[in-house]
């Protein structure tokens, strides 16, 4: 049951946001729906370093506070240092996006008084709102997850986004438009040709992961259709991975796997014409700058969790076994090894006939 009655105009909001790049981007209508029921209160969002630059820059939101358990808040005495800066705040409201126990017990620490998330992970005694978790047959993609909690807490009237799902988008600031237009002139990348992105990793596990060497053979074949240059782009853990599929290939790529932040990382994907990744955290990202993207899905279901964006495409082999949802496939692996490279390299092609992809790219503004 929906949980009415929330104050009428919180004066401080804290939300502490998701702690994966894929769920941070696809919370975003939910964030933007909590600004349009409180235009005029101050949210603040809580955010891990590795996920708090897909929230930066955005409107939905006053300011970040970085969380870094690494780093400065490590350990016992960091997170006490974390807590005291939170009370110093005054926040009255906290709207834990993240469903863990932790976000309850960092909320209730910091004596905020109204403190709403998800019953999950027995931390509803912490809790001053805690509706059910909706089934999955009340929603179909995942974005809806975070807007039902708006809406059982009472937020909302409606568990619907301000906009379409399709219109949820990410924005790369001016200079770092810049930044990546110089460093593609400094790779030799300048000019009218026609960039790929490849995006052969997936934090969640191996069985996300269509086989390395069948990205570098569709590579090779989109280089060759459309005469053009690929990027290959990962995590720092994905550097090994970035370069297995640099090595199969015959023609030559440049891999930027691991020499970018995330924002870097951002600015380069937005000149790619087209970008062909596996269902991951920057399948989110490439999806919400509007870019023609191409995602590889196997274990997962593509309608729940798959990219948001005007220009996406899926394929997908369908098996009786997915989704399963494993992070490593404890069988023969049917659902990635029935996806032919004909069959990516045919739906890259279709889609950029479709949209009347161009070639052109911009001069750095210096």
């Amino acid at each position: 049951m929906a949980q009415r009655g929330l104050l009428a105009q919180p004066r401080k909001i804290l939300v502490r946001a998701t702690n994966w790049i894929g769920d941070a981007v696809i919370s975003l209508p939910a964030l933007e729906a909590l600004r349009a029921r409180f235009p005029e209160a101050e949210i603040a969002l809580v955010a891990k370093p590795w996920v708090s630059d897909i929230y930066r820059h955005h409107p939905a939101f006053d300011r970040l506070i970085l969380y870094d358990p690494e780093g400065k808040h490590r350990g016992i005495a960091g997170f006490a240092k974390l807590i005291h800066e939170l009370r110093e705040e005054q926040f009255d409201t906290a709207v834990l996006l993240q469903n863990a126990f932790h976000a309850a017990w960092m909320a209730w620490r910091a004596r905020i008084p109204e403190r709403i998330g998800y019953a999950r992970d027995g931390r509803e005694r912490l809790l001053t709102r805690s509706p059910e978790a909706p089934p999955p047959a009340a929603y179909v993609h995942q974005a809806y997850y975070y807007l039902h909690l708006l809406f059982r807490a009472g937020i909302i009237e409606r568990p619907e986004p301000p906009r379409p799902l399709e219109q949820v988008r990410l924005t790369v600031q001016h200079e770092e438009k810049n930044w990546a237009l110089r460093r593609l002139e400094a790779l030799g990348l300048h000019g009218p040709r026609f960039l790929i992105g490849i995006v052969p990793g997936a934090s969640f596990g191996p069985a996300k992961r269509w086989p390395a060497q069948r990205f570098a053979e569709l590579a090779d074949r989109l280089i060759a259709a459309l005469s053009a240059d690929a990027l290959i782009f990962g995590a720092p853990a994905e550097r090994d991975l970035a370069e297995e599929v640099a090595q199969e290939m015959e023609h030559t790529p440049v891999v930027v796997a691991g020499e970018t932040t995330l924002r870097q990382a951002m600015a380069l994907l937005e000149n790619c014409r087209l970008v062909v990744t596996n269902d991951s955290g920057p399948m989110h990202v490439a999806a919400a700058l509007a870019l023609p993207v191409v995602a590889v899905f196997g274990p997962t279901d593509a309608s729940a969790t798959g990219p948001l964006g005007p220009y996406a495409r899926v394929v997908q082999y369908q098996v009786e076994c997915s989704p399963c949802g494993f992070r490593s496939c404890p069988i023969d692996f049917r659902c990635m090894e029935n996806v032919s490279v004909d069959m990516v390299h045919r739906a890259g092609l279709e889609l950029i006939k479709r949209l009347g992809v161009k070639h052109d790219r911009p001069a750095p503004q210096l």
